[in-house]
């Protein structure tokens, strides 16, 4: 009882860290807050059947499980496609429906299969078409994990406009491998030990394990996929010594001022074009750092103005979390090489 306490209220926290800051998600983190939803009411309900609620608590945990998992199984596969992809409201509407249709209409699927003399539960031992049910799942669970991981491969992290770093990427596909696996594990179980009832009913504490492991994935993806860069900014602003920091301290009450500021940025070449004769060192400063992408070098270029993040997002046309995680590669890759976080960049 403890350890499904302990999950539902991780799995709260979760989903709190991905719906606080909410505003402006980008598509693919629409379907991630989705998916969190989905785990912690998943464990919501279940604790409450268990527990507080007995009456037909069976037969209303085994149908919302299976519509809400068909739904938890599908958001990832949206996750991975759109990943740092800029899509328009309504089509993020239809893709939204798109899932709710897929996951509706396979648990349809299952109730129909599950049609015998007995309870109607589909995944119960009662149930006589249980093992069917339980291919079918497995069919549907490897299709899914198979164009997750198709999409998943086509991500590049040094490429396009919404950049998270390797790392980012490595937590994003744990997360949801891990989920796919144990869920097959799960009805590759229910396959051997079908007519066991009672080895079934040892395997609600198995699960009881494994939503802990997601759990604690999900608080994890989501301090990367939020909160990350204001951890990092805050520890940077705490450990700077601005005695030691003559030289960069008087670049910075330079009064940088953008010529065209208020017009949109589209590039590195772009702002080079427009601002060499103002900022020809702070140009060629950056240029030297050959490590730099194009679009970290447009971001290195832009720090020493002290711009707000919101009229950086005006200015080049994206979102504030794009904003925010590109500032965010920008200071790992300076710290990475041995040069400081801030312009002009100097070495350690």
């Amino acid at each position: 009882m403890f350890l499904s306490h302990l999950t539902f209220f991780l799995s709260a926290i979760g989903f709190i860290l991905f719906i606080v800051r909410s505003n402006k998600q980008e598509p693919f983190e629409l379907f991630l807050t989705f998916f969190s939803f989905l785990f912690f009411s998943s464990l919501g309900v279940w604790l409450y059947l268990e527990y507080y609620y007995t009456d037909q608590s069976l037969m209303v945990l085994d149908f919302y499980g299976v519509i809400n998992e068909n739904f938890a199984l599908l958001a990832p596969v949206f996750c991975a496609a759109l990943f740092g992809k800029s899509v328009p409201k309504s089509k993020i509407f239809k893709y939204f429906g798109l899932l709710m249709l897929i996951g509706v209409g396979f648990a349809i699927i299952h109730l129909l299969i599950a049609q015998d003399d007995t309870e109607h539960l589909i995944f119960y031992p009662t149930n006589k078409n249980m093992h069917i049910n339980a291919i079918v799942q497995l069919i549907y669970n490897i299709s899914l994990l198979s164009l997750f991981i198709y999409y998943l491969r086509k991500i590049n992290v040094n490429k396009g406009p919404e950049l998270f770093d390797g790392v980012y990427k490595k937590v994003f596909s744990i997360l949801f491998i891990v989920y796919y696996i144990l869920d097959n594990l799960f009805f590759i179980s229910i396959l051997v030990y079908f007519n066991d009832i009672k080895v079934f009913k040892q395997m609600y504490y198995v699960t009881l394990v494994s939503n802990l492991i997601m759990t604690l994935l999900i608080i994890t993806l989501a301090i990367y996929t939020n909160w990350l860069f204001l951890i990092t900014r805050f520890k940077r602003n705490w450990q700077k010594d601005y005695s030691q920091q003559d030289e960069t301290k008087i670049i910075d009450n330079k009064p940088f001022v953008l010529s065209n500021q208020g017009e949109r940025i589209m590039n590195w070449n772009d702002f080079k074009q427009t601002h060499i004769n103002d900022y020809e060192s702070v140009i060629s400063n950056i240029e030297s750092l050959e490590f730099l992408t194009k679009t970290e070098k447009l971001y290195a270029a832009l720090q020493p103005f002290n711009l707000a993040h919101k009229e950086l997002a005006d200015l080049l046309s994206v979102s504030l979390r794009t904003i925010e995680t590109n500032f965010y590669r920008l200071r790992v890759k300076l710290r990475k090489h041995g040069c400081t976080e801030d312009y002009p960049y100097q070495q350690n």
